[in-house]
């Protein structure tokens, strides 16, 4: 008998998950019914049990869920998915200081995202991943994102007239920097954020407003991304080994629509040379050109001697209608990953590492990227534990430059359609002489007719030299994380103290290659260095007793910010050819150097009161002394207060699973930066007397404000969550209104003071909207499951008052051609209005007033265009589970804003753009001659006091066809109406295509499951009201908070891969 029994024991394998999202559940009890034998799952949710007997049965459990009895049959491996149970169910969130709270019990909106969520496509930035998946999130990207560039989000829109209001960064209660490296234009080197592994993340909650980041104090005024990283599981059965590999290509796609009718030239009749033949102009970076019909002309390759093929031929001249295209290249994001995770029956432990290596769309670019992860944890005792999370990123990219008029995104405003890019690939000669399209005028006679007598660029360099002789590299390495003990004084008394720490080095190397369209070559560096220490001790007790339930926490913390940044460069060029080093500066090299130090001390406690697990009250108080302020007037206090009403508990209805109501008040500051109280010096240029060299100091020219305190938030917010039909269906509303006062801001003052500018508090900015977001499972059953998710945000900002005497506040300016426009902000207007030239109308009919010839009228750049912020953000999100299979896309839209596009107004006013070679209503080419039918049909009325023929015709209306070379020369230049575009867009964001195979189908491989999928990022652009070939989810550039401007947009960069997950 004793042979029979041991005969029918085996071992069963599986992973258990929860059935409205898929992911892992760690800690699952998985035992045999009617036995003792049991085990629970590892970290990923996969157990390893012993069955016997003829019909094993196991029985499932888990807090929230309900319990599943499964039948082992002749089966061996399992895939268990448990749904939630809305009786039992009390999610349980991470909040501020990393202090976990039941979701019935916060007064305040936070939104969560998980893991899974946030890797479906492979999102190298996961502030990236966020988007469209959070109400009231924005993501603001630049067109450098998928390159590593910048990635920020807007909370609840703009709350700081400075613009810099980004949400603070926590993980695992640690305190991380987000700081970007980039400009307004350039490259962009993206932000500390991306340091971040997506896959070690196990989930985010997003704290929206100051109630919910209270306890952060200064640091939290804009929000907190709270980031919960996976850990191992105590108890484990054994060690889980887990494999992750992703590959995309990535291509360039959405491409400005361009003519392909008219080459290059400022007219239309050609230049020739003694011998007869037709030379293109190219000293012009313009379309305005002959016909490409195929007329034999010398093109810029056969100016070159050294072009032995090509040198004094003739070609046809012909449209090159892909030229921009062919310059992008296929991009590959190959990413790998490796995690071990496991523990004892006192402790836990996780591995990871992860590489990436990004080929960008852009010749000559490239990323990699290496993070390693350990996270652990030990009982020392029955009262004491150790833990510590430690992360460490290391980057080294080669960069294109971005928003820069001599890199290669300058093509759609300045270039020529019948330009070769292929021919312009080889761009270098064997004698070292670099090929041109950008050239200086060719003799057209002489001894040197046809022939390059000025070897530099005319305008612009050719796009490969940009790639190849003028990279911008950067490195960094950065460590952050924490170690941290926590001692159970009591069962209900905790204490903990915890070191965290965040720091880096960043290394930033650009260089401008000899021959090209710059006056000098030239050679920089920068160094910059980052060390952010936290010295943390909380206390924190609970207690339930007669209904009644109590959380209070106290704490201390002590904050030291220290930041370098060190730079050197070249002046007057290199003394040596491809000599790029500071040494080889010909002239007296530029040095610049930084160091910033702030500490904040800070004390804080918070208590929350519940009753009958219905009604709960919460306070908390923080205390901030702050070393950027003056010694007595340093310390400033916040307090929030917030409650919650479960009135499910109190209503006997069948379809309503879970209600509660919520209120919330909170008062924020935001911190200063250091120096701006206090007068002090700034080290000058080198004086030079003789042979002598003096150091100089001086006064900056802003008076610093010995009285500047931080600027304050006070924040309303009231909502409401429910949920029907046993949770199938989800509704979380929240209204929220927000005053910030006291905004730090310049004020010129008068020169006889000795001072330029000074700074001060003032200004009042108003921030109110909704949220809302709609869950459901319109099917949810065992092996079939369809989750929706819906947000929508609606958010309105007010600049209430600026200071006595000031009514704008200059954000951001652009200019071209003797014109700009802004970006300012109003007293008693929307925030961020786009400010420029306009076309002059008639004030009676809202006509165009037009000079003699027919050309609009402008006006000076005071024109009011509107608020560029837009009114609805939002995202749709849909998961489908059968069987074996997930199915997944993700839609993120934006209604309303808007921004202005230089790239766009000067495709026009180079020919370039599709629009300046259409047919009229004469039927003819506005290109043609307007005597023979062409020309632009403009209706208008003549402007006050225009002559024709000597005439007097102002006030007359009129209708004129004009030469569109001409028309667009003024309304491309000058006017800015016709380059503003509506920003609202809606995207396919994010799709993908699962399979998962368990062990019952991988039979005696050792793997305990496999999992395959298709995925793909930024696949289409369902609808825009822009036009074609700009992308408004991608305007920022790194250095602006604000979308607003668009120039030199990367085409979007759509990514389709396969990802592969393997567990062991």
């Amino acid at each position: 008998m004793l042979q029979v029994a041991f005969a029918q024991q085996r071992t069963v394998t599986g992973r258990v998950t929860a059935a409205d999202d898929g992911t892992g559940l760690p800690g699952v009890s998985v035992v045999v019914k009617g036995t003792t034998s049991g085990t629970s799952t590892d970290a990923d949710g996969n157990f390893s049990l012993n069955v016997s007997g003829d019909t094993p049965v196991l029985v499932v459990s888990y807090l929230g869920y309900l319990t599943k009895e499964v039948n082992v049959g002749n089966e061996s491996s399992f895939d268990i998915a448990i749904a939630p149970d809305n009786k039992l169910l009390d999610e349980v969130v991470v909040t501020a200081l990393g202090i976990q709270r039941s979701e019935r019990s916060l007064g305040y909106s936070t939104q969560e995202v998980s893991g899974n969520n946030l890797t479906y496509t492979k999102e190298q930035n996961v502030l990236g991943s966020l988007a469209g998946k959070v109400a009231g999130v924005q993501v603001v990207g630049s067109s450098g994102a998928s390159m590593g560039g910048t990635q920020k989000i807007k909370l609840r829109g703009v709350n700081s007239l400075r613009v810099n209001d980004q949400p603070l960064m926590v993980i695992d209660g640690t305190p991380i920097s987000n700081a970007n490296f980039a400009g307004d234009a350039g490259a962009d080197f993206g932000n500390l954020g991306q340091d971040i592994n997506p896959e070690d993340i196990e989930s985010i909650n997003v704290l929206k407003g100051p109630a919910a980041s209270a306890l952060y104090g200064i640091r939290g005024q804009y929000g907190v991304i709270m980031i919960t990283t996976k850990k191992g599981a105590k108890g484990a059965k054994k060690v889980t080994v887990q494999l992750n590999s992703a590959f995309s290509i990535e291509k360039a796609g959405n491409f400005m629509p361009l003519q392909n009718l008219y080459g290059g030239g400022s007219k239309q009749t050609w230049n020739s040379l003694p011998n007869g033949q037709k030379v293109v102009q190219t000293e012009v970076d313009e379309s305005w050109g002959p016909k490409m019909d195929g007329t034999p002309a010398r093109q810029f390759y056969s100016f070159y001697p050294q072009d032995k093929e090509n040198f004094g031929k003739e070609t046809p001249f012909l449209p090159q209608p892909d030229n921009i295209r062919d310059y992008y290249e296929t991009g590959t994001n190959l990413n790998n990953g490796l995690t071990i995770t496991g523990g004892g029956e006192n402790s836990n432990f996780r591995l990871s590492f992860n590489d990436t290596r990004i080929e960008g769309v852009e010749p000559n670019t490239w990323l990699r990227r290496n993070n390693i992860g350990v996270s652990a944890g030990i009982d020392v005792s029955k009262k004491l534990n150790v833990s510590t999370n430690i992360n460490i990123a290391t980057n080294k990219a080669q960069r294109p430059t971005q928003g820069s008029e001599y890199g290669a995104r300058y093509t759609t405003q300045w270039f020529q359609r019948n330009v070769d890019m292929k021919r312009l690939k080889n761009y270098k000669f064997e004698d070292g002489t670099f090929l041109n399209w950008s050239l200086r005028s060719i003799p057209l006679t002489g001894a040197n007719a046809g022939i390059v007598t000025n070897y530099k660029p005319d305008d612009w360099n050719n796009p490969y030299f940009e790639a190849y002789e003028n990279p911008i590299n950067d490195s960094r390495n950065r460590v952050f994380g924490d170690v941290g003990v926590t001692y159970s004084v009591l069962p209900e008394l905790k204490l903990s103290g915890f070191v965290r720490g965040d720091l880096f080095t960043q290394n930033i190397e650009s260089r401008i290659g000899f021959g090209g369209v710059e006056a000098f070559p030239a050679y920089s560096i920068g160094k910059y260095e980052g060390q952010q220490m936290n010295y943390e001790f909380l206390g924190q007790y609970e207690k339930e007793w007669g209904g009644f339930s109590l959380n209070a926490n106290l704490g201390a913390n002590l904050f030291t910010d220290r930041y370098t940044y060190l730079s050197m460069g070249t002046v007057g060029g290199l003394s040596a050819v491809d000599y790029y080093n500071i040494e080889g500066s010909v002239n007296r090299p530029t040095t610049t150097s930084y160091l910033r130090r702030k500490e904040v001390r800070s004390f804080y406690g918070m208590v929350s009161l519940g009753y009958k697990d219905t009604y709960f009250l919460d306070a908390s108080l923080r205390n901030d002394i702050s070393s950027a302020l003056p010694a007595d007037n340093n310390s400033y206090w916040y307090p929030s207060v917030s409650g919650s009403f479960v009135f499910s508990e109190l209503i006997d209805w069948n379809p309503l699973s879970f209600g509660k109501i919520r209120v919330s008040y909170a008062q924020a500051g935001s911190d200063l930066d250091p120096y701006q109280t206090t007068a002090y010096y700034s080290v000058g240029n080198v004086y030079t007397s003789g042979t002598t060299n003096v150091n100089t100091l001086f006064v900056p020219d802003n008076l610093n404000n010995p009285m500047l305190k931080p600027a304050f938030a006070h924040s309303y917010e009231a909502g409401i969550d429910l949920k029907f039909l046993q949770n199938r269906l989800g509704v979380d509303f929240t209204y929220y209104r927000q005053k910030n006062v006291n905004q730090v801001m310049p004020l010129t003052v008068s020169g006889t003071s000795g001072y330029g500018s000074t700074t001060v508090n003032a200004g009042l900015i108003e921030n109110k909207g909704l949220e809302l977001t709609l869950t459901g499972s319109p099917i949810r059953k065992e092996n079939l499951a369809w989750d929706v998710t819906f947000n929508i945000a609606r958010n309105r900002n007010m600049v209430v008052e600026l200071i006595e005497g000031i009514e704008v506040y200059p954000h951001y300016s652009t200019s071209y051609s003797s014109t700009s426009s802004y970006l300012n902000s109003y007293a008693g207007q929307a925030f961020g209005v786009l400010i420029g030239q306009s076309y002059q109308r008639d004030e009676a009919t809202g006509k165009i007033l037009l000079d003699a010839n027919g050309i609009p009228l402008y006006t000076a750049a005071t024109h009011n265009f509107g608020s560029v912020l837009p009114d609805y953000t939002g995202g749709f999100q849909n998961t489908v589970r059968l069987w074996k299979f997930d199915v997944s896309a993700m839609i993120d839209y934006q209604i309303g804003g808007q921004f202005f596009s230089r790239s766009k107004m000067l495709a026009m006013r180079t020919g370039q753009a599709a629009e300046t070679a259409v047919m009229n209503d004469r039927g003819h080419n506005i290109r043609d001659a307007v005597a023979e039918g062409g020309g632009i049909k403009v209706n208008g009325i003549y402007g006050p006091g225009v002559k024709v023929n000597g005439a007097d015709v102002g006030g007359q209306e009129v209708t004129l066809y004009v030469n569109p070379q001409t028309y667009y020369g003024t309304v491309a230049r000058r006017i800015y109406d016709d380059w503003l575009y509506d920003a609202s867009y809606v995207k396919l964001r994010e799709v993908r295509i699962g399979y998962t195979l368990d062990k019952s189908l991988l039979g005696k491989l050792p793997f305990e499951r496999v999992g395959l999928a298709l995925i793909a990022r930024n696949v289409a652009q369902i609808w825009q009201k822009a036009p074609k070939g700009l992308d408004p989810a991608e305007l920022s550039s790194g250095g602006q908070s604000i979308s607003w401007y668009e120039s030199g947009q990367l085409s979007t960069v759509r990514s389709y891969g396969v990802n592969l997950n393997i567990t062991f």
